[in-house]
């Protein structure tokens, strides 16, 4: 059961929507949502790996002054997010932590039962395409799903699960139907496979797992690229649920190259599982 969500957040622009959608999330699956802020330590030593001529300023001094920045910034943004998120009813645990963000993110991530964050961090900018380098190592080595928020709010009214028959498409799919019954929203199933008759077989199979768990679910098959295909199935107001890599897919880094094509170029929130 999904009873503990972890919301990473820096208070950016492009976090926005990550924070709406974890707080939306913990609503509806009456689950914990923990807000973490990571002070990332690579701030406060940045002076230490420069070499600043005849500047000459105590590193003490410095980083105690950085550190205090950063930390009154952190309990701006989660309290922020608490006030706004607890009107609704959404028990909330801020978490200040300093480190390397994705890697303070993933160790968060082993205690929690899915991981909500934005496709890009303040340092990225405020762009609504492509990934942040937090964002795509939390996905690579998240021990937990992680869902990637688009830049925009977004409420999903809709399941997308791609299912290819994997042993991640199978993890995927039982994310799908936990989250089904929890969101009451109905699911389609996307199988892409040149094989007709097989694809029709996979996303059958995965639609009569969802149906027997309570699932409103219907079928949908395609040929041809999967990451083209998936893509063009995808509406905003989808919730597309994907495993890390698929069968016969060259992987990289344990992310395959579908699902990094989707996260990229998606529009709407993508649930990865590894």
């Amino acid at each position: 059961m999904i009873k503990r969500l972890l919301l990473a957040t820096d208070g950016s622009a492009p976090a926005l929507g990550a924070e709406r959608l974890a707080g939306w999330l913990a609503y509806e699956l009456e689950a914990v949502l923990e807000a973490l802020y990571v002070r990332d330590i690579r701030l406060v030593r940045m002076p230490e790996m420069m070499d600043w001529g005849a500047i000459s300023m105590p590193m003490p001094i410095y980083h105690e002054e950085i550190e205090k920045v950063l930390t009154a910034r952190a309990e701006a943004v989660l309290e922020r997010v608490r006030k706004e998120t607890e009107e609704a009813g959404v028990k909330v645990e801020p978490v200040v932590r300093t480190g390397v963000p994705y890697e303070v993110i993933v160790e968060e991530a082993r205690t929690s039962d899915l991981v909500v964050l934005g496709r890009a961090g303040e340092a990225s900018g405020h762009e609504a395409t492509g990934l942040g380098s937090t964002t795509e190592r939390v996905v690579r080595t998240s021990p937990t799903p992680v869902a990637v928020a688009p830049l925009e709010p977004v409420r999903p009214d809709r399941l997308l699960l791609a299912y290819d028959g994997s042993d991640p498409a199978a993890r995927a799919l039982h994310v799908c139907a936990e989250l089904g019954r929890g969101l009451s929203l109905p699911a389609v199933v996307l199988t892409v496979d040149d094989d007709a008759v097989r694809a029709e077989a996979l996303a059958a199979e995965a639609a009569a797992y969802l149906e027997e768990r309570g699932v409103t679910a219907s079928v949908q098959t395609a040929a041809g690229d999967p990451d083209e295909r998936i893509l063009e199935a995808e509406e905003s107001t989808d919730l597309l649920v994907m495993g890390a890599f698929g069968k016969g897919l060259i992987r990289t880094w344990l992310l395959g190259s579908t699902a990094e094509l989707v996260l990229r170029r998606a529009v709407g929130p993508v649930l990865v599982v590894r």
